[in-house]
């Protein structure tokens, strides 16, 4: 019976392609009246990200659904002698570097970066005195439509010891169109032997650096207040962007600070150069006591196009229902 019913398939299956040809067939032709069948895009289990391994870097591609073929996305540094960063960062189409990396007005930033001024009285931000350098990856995952990894991160104070250490957990959603996708990042601190303590400053931790032409600086900022460009600088917001032209298009980076997050809502450094930093060490001093952590989660939105107040604030809203 089991036989039979497999036979009968067979021809009701074929009964749908001309050119007496068998159904598996690529160049087989339907028949009028045949159910459609979609051979364009990619299956719904087929991945549509993935991370190529390279020396000191893990490498993020994406399938661009039309045509079918995968593209650069991002580049994430793990070089032991540095700070780790994500540089390049490019569109959902993979043609555009939206990012900078060592640029000659602040050779201390790196693309998508983090960092801080006066921990325990010294400098990490600009790499003078005390240093941040990578570790280890302590994981990677990948699944049909994101990846992420975790990496750790230690904080070396001038006379060689450990003080802090840095989890960076970064999670790239796939894209759904060529205009946009999301990055979430957190970024966990841990005070090691000692108490930690962070001198208020004007930057500090999760920052992004567009490329900025010196002659013609043409970066905008629109922040949660609707505050514009300048008028964001220093003040207290659940978001702020960084957008400017590249060829004939706009492109932007939105980035949402949680409210979940300890100081919700953050001052935001936010400079002409292309610099966006939701900073922690705004407000005032804070300290970490030895052995403890704390928890910041973030939402980057990179996207083509002038995004509007009320599109950011919607995607804002999306991301803070969802419990970190």
């Amino acid at each position: 019976m089991k036989i039979c019913v497999v036979a009968l398939l067979s021809i009701a299956l074929s009964l749908f392609a001309a050119d007496d040809k068998p159904p598996a067939d690529t160049t087989v032709r339907p028949i009028p009246g045949a159910p459609a069948v979609n051979t364009s895009g990619a299956r719904a289990s087929e991945p549509r990200l993935k991370i190529e391994r390279g020396s000191q870097r893990l490498n993020v591609r994406a399938r661009v659904p039309t045509p079918q073929h995968w593209i650069d996305l991002a580049t994430f540094i793990m070089d032991p002698q540095l700070r780790p960063y994500l540089h390049p960062l490019r569109d959902a189409s993979g043609r555009v570097v939206l990012t900078e990396d060592r640029p000659e007005d602040h050779p201390w930033q790196h693309g998508i970066f983090t960092g801080f001024h006066r921990v325990n009285g010294f400098n990490y931000w600009k790499e003078d005195q005390g240093k941040q350098h990578f570790v280890r990856l302590l994981d990677s995952r990948e699944t049909p439509d994101r990846v992420s990894w975790r990496a750790l991160v230690e904080y070396i104070a001038p006379d060689g010891t450990a003080v802090l250490e840095e989890e960076n957990t970064v999670t790239f959603h796939a894209p759904q169109t060529v205009d946009a996708y999301v990055i979430d990042f957190d970024l966990l601190l841990r005070a090691k032997d000692q108490d930690v303590n962070f001198g208020k400053f004007f930057v500090g931790g999760l920052a992004v650096r567009m490329p900025w032409d010196k002659s013609n600086s043409r970066h905008t900022h629109l922040n949660s207040e609707g505050l514009r460009d300048r008028a964001c600088e220093q003040q207290r917001a659940a978001w702020c962007n960084v957008e400017r032209p590249f060829g004939e298009d706009i492109y932007g980076i939105a980035v949402f600070d949680h409210p979940s997050n300890p100081n919700h809502p953050p001052g935001w450094r936010a400079d002409e150069q292309g610099l966006i930093n939701p900073n922690i060490s705004a407000l005032g001093d804070w300290s970490l006591p030895k052995k403890q952590e704390r928890l910041f989660h973030y939402r980057l939105l990179v996207y083509r196009g002038s995004a509007t107040r009320e599109q950011l604030a919607a995607r804002f809203a999306e991301f803070g229902a969802q419990r970190p």
